[in-house]
C-alpha cells in the first residue's frame, strides 16, 4: 500500500535534522518522514567536534532566533565555550564550542524524540516520484507519497574514501554510499558537480605527552548560543585544548610524499577541496614560505580517550600519516584511533535551486547542506531551517519565505550560492556580508525572532523569553539617557567594563549590546539608509515568463547567464558574474513593459 505523509526528509545529518524541527514546527498537526539509513547516526559529528566560529556562529544564533535546535544541543553538550576575535570590534565577534561529539548526537536525538509528529524511517531511498514537474513522493521498500520533499545527502551521494592508494565506498567512515540518488537526479536533468573535503587523524590521549604542551583555555564565564539555554550552563564538564605544530621535517616528508597523495597523485575526481580549511599536502605546497603550521589537539569528548587533530587533515598513506604524527612535540609516542581520509562526493550545482533551497524544474523538490557545495555544520543547518521552512508552506499553500543579505548571514548564504558556480566547498566568514554591523551574533533574535513567530517556527518558550529581553533592553537604553551616559559610552577611552558597573542592575550582555549600538549608531544609520535606497532594486522580483532573449539590446553574455541561473530578483541578477549595470538597466525595462502588460 501507498502511505502518504506530509513533508519527508532524506538524510539524518545537520541539514536534515534542522529541515525535520522547522517542518514540524510549521506542521504540528501534521506527519514528517525523517529518513536515513541508521538511525543511531542522526546528529552524529563527521569531522570537527565543534559548532560555531567567524561567520558560522552567527548561523547558530539565527537558527536559533528562527527556533531550531543546533543552539540547544551545543550549549548542553559544549566542553569549550570560546568567543572568537574578541580583538576586533563585536561586529566580527565568533561564538564558538566544542562539543562532546557522542553527548551532541544524543541530545540531538533526544529533541527529536520531543516531536511526535517526527516519524524516523530507517530505509534507504531507491528513487524520487515526479509526476508533471512535481514531487510526490519517494520509493523505498514501497512507495512514499508527500506534497514536499527535503533532500539533504551530505557527502553520500557516490561518496567514495581515500587513504594513500586505499578506496572505500562511503560519505563516512563504517558507513555507506547513496549511489542511487545521483543516477535518479541527473535522469531528472539536474547538472551535476563533484567536490572533495578531508579529516585529520583521531589520537589516543593516553599517549599524547599532554603536560608538556601549551594550554588552551576556553572563556572563564562562557556565552550560551541559544536564547533558551541549558540549565546549568555549561552542563559539562569543561576541558583544555592542548597546541603542537608542524616543522621543516614534517614538510619536507610530505613533499617527498605528494605523489601518494590521492589529490596529488590524479585518484579524486572532484574538482577542488575547501580552500578555507586545506588538508596540511595543501598547506605545504600552497604556503611554502612557512616552516610550521599549528595543530590544536581537541577531546572528541569528556571522558573519552580520542583526541582530534585540527590542523592536519590529509589523505596520504598510513605510514606517512604515522610518521607525521609522531614528529611532532608532544606526540612522540602518539597511536592513532582512526586514520585521516579525503572524501568526494556529488553535488548538484546550487544555480538549480532558488533562494527558499526549492529547486527550479521540480515543484515541491528541496536541497539542503552539502548537495548545494557548502561545507560545514552550520551552513547545512541554516539551510535545513529554510528548506524544512518553506517546504511546511508549500504543504499549507502558503507564500514562500526567503531572507534577504541585510536580515541574516543565512540569506547571505542562500543568495551566494544561487548566483554563483560553487569550485569549492561554499564556507560562510564575515567578510562576506556587506552588512555585518547589523547582522551581529548578539542581536540575532532582535532581527529573527519576531519573523519566526509569525511564520510559525518560534514556541511559547522562545517567544516570552524574548518579549522579557526586549523590555530590559528598552529599560536599559531609558537608563542610559537618564543618566546621561550616551556620550560616555561613545568615548573610545571608555570601557566596557567600566559601563557595565554603572548599570550593575542589569544583564551585562544586554548592556553590552546596547552599547555596541550606541557605539555602532552612526554606521548603522548609514547602512540601513542605504538598504533602503537599494530596496526598490534588490527585491523586485523578475516575472518567470521573462525570456532574456527577447530582451531588446541585451549582450549574449548576459543573456546566457540569465537563462542558466534564472535569478528571482534584480538584485539577484545584479549579482551574476557577466551581468553588468546597463543589462540591469535593460532588464529592469523589460520587467515594466511585463508588468505593464
Amino acid at each position: 500500500m501507498t502511505r502518504t505523509v506530509d513533508v519527508i526528509v532524506i538524510g539524518g545529518g545537520h541539514a536534515g535534522v534542522e529541515a525535520a524541527w522547522a517542518a514540524s514546527s510549521i506542521l504540528p498537526n501534521g506527519t514528517i518522514a525523517f529518513v536515513t539509513m541508521d538511525s543511531s547516526t542522526i546528529g552524529v559529528m563527521s569531522c570537527n567536534p565543534a559548532i560555531g566560529g567567524l561567520g558560522k556562529g552567527q548561523i547558530v544564533r539565527e537558527v536559533d532566533a528562527l527556533g531550531g535546535v543546533m543552539a540547544r544541543a551545543i550549549d548542553a553538550t559544549g566542553i569549550m565555550f570560546k568567543m572568537l576575535n574578541t580583538s576586533k570590534g563585536p561586529a566580527v565577534w565568533g561564538p564558538r564550542a566544542q562539543a562532546d561529539k557522542d553527548a551532541y548526537r544524543d541530545e540531538v536525538q533526544r529533541l527529536l524524540s520531543t516531536r511526535s509528529n517526527i516519524e524516523i524511517i530507517e530505509s534507504i531511498v531507491d528513487d524520487l516520484i515526479v509526476e508533471d514537474g512535481r514531487i510526490v513522493g519517494v520509493m523505498l521498500d514501497e512507495p512514499l507519497h508527500a506534497k514536499a520533499v527535503v533532500l539533504t545527502t551530505g557527502t553520500f551521494m557516490r561518496g567514495l574514501m581515500h587513504t594513500g592508494d586505499a578506496q572505500e565506498k562511503g560519505g563516512r567512515v563504517d558507513e555507506g554510499t547513496a549511489d542511487g540518488i545521483s543516477t535518479t537526479l541527473k535522469r531528472l536533468g539536474f547538472e551535476l558537480g563533484r567536490l572533495k573535503t578531508g579529516t585529520p587523524p583521531r589520537l589516543s590521549k593516553k599517549s599524547i605527552d599532554w603536560d608538556a604542551l601549551p594550554t588552551q583555555l576556553g572563556d572563564a564565564s562562557p556565552v550560551p548560543f541559544s536564547d533558551i539555554p541549558s540549565e546549568p550552563f555549561p552542563t559539562l564538564q569543561q576541558v583544555d585544548c592542548r597546541i603542537t605544530s608542524t616543522n621543516e621535517e614534517i614538510h619536507a616528508l610530505i613533499k617527498d610524499n605528494l605523489d601518494r597523495a590521492p589529490m596529488y597523485s590524479g585518484a579524486i575526481d572532484a574538482e577542488s577541496g575547501p580552500r578555507y580549511c586545506p588538508s596540511i599536502e595543501d598547506k605545504v605546497v600552497r604556503f611554502a614560505e612557512r616552516s610550521a603550521h599549528h595543530v590544536f589537539l581537541e577531546p572528541e569528548t569528556v571522558d573519552g580517550d580520542s583526541i582530534y587533530c585540527n590542523g592536519i587533515s590529509t589523505s596520504l598513506p598510513a605510514d606517512i600519516q604515522e610518521k607525521i604524527v609522531r614528529m611532532m612535540k608532544g606526540c612522540e609516542q602518539a597511536e592513532i584511533l582512526q586514520l585521516g581520509y579525503a572524501v568526494e562526493y556529488d553535488i548538484v550545482r546550487p544555480h538549480q535551486i532558488s533562494s527558499t533551497c526549492e529547486t527550479k524544474t521540480i515543484s515541491g523538490l528541496f536541497f539542503a547542506g552539502q548537495i548545494n557545495g557548502t561545507s560545514g555544520y552550520e551552513e547545512a543547518a541554516g539551510q535545513g531551517l529554510i528548506a524544512g521552512l518553506n517546504a511546511g508552506k508549500k504543504v499549507q499553500g502558503e507564500p514562500e519565505c526567503m531572507l534577504g543579505r541585510d536580515q541574516a548571514y543565512i540569506g547571505v548564504m542562500m543568495d551566494d550560492l544561487v548566483t554563483t558556480v560553487p569550485r569549492e566547498p561554499y564556507r560562510m566568514f564575515t567578510s562576506r556580508a556587506e552588512h555585518r554591523l547589523l547582522l551581529r551574533a548578539d542581536n540575532s533574535d532582535e532581527r529573527l525572532t519576531p519573523l519566526g513567530r509569525e511564520l510559525g517556527l518560534v514556541c511559547d518558550v522562545r517567544w516570552d523569553a524574548w518579549e522579557k529581553r526586549k523590555q530590559e533592553l528598552y529599560t536599559i537604553n531609558a537608563e542610559i539617557e537618564k543618566r546621561k551616559l550616551s556620550q560616555l559610552a561613545k568615548r573610545s577611552d571608555t570601557t566596557i567594563k567600566e559601563l557595565i558597573s554603572k548599570l550593575s542592575e542589569f544583564n551585562p550582555r544586554l548592556v553590552h549590546r546596547v552599547i555596541t549600538d550606541i557605539r555602532y549608531e552612526g554606521y548603522i544609520v548609514r547602512q540601513q539608509a542605504e538598504i533602503k535606497r537599494q530596496a526598490k532594486t534588490e527585491n523586485r522580483k523578475i516575472p518567470e515568463g521573462l525570456d532574456p532573449t527577447g530582451i531588446s539590446g541585451l549582450r549574449n553574455e548576459a543573456v546566457d547567464v540569465l537563462q542558466e541561473f534564472k535569478p528571482a530578483t534584480l538584485g539577484q541578477a545584479s549579482r551574476l558574474a557577466g551581468i553588468t549595470p546597463a543589462d540591469i538597466t535593460l532588464i529592469s525595462i523589460a520587467i515594466q513593459r511585463c508588468n505593464a502588460k
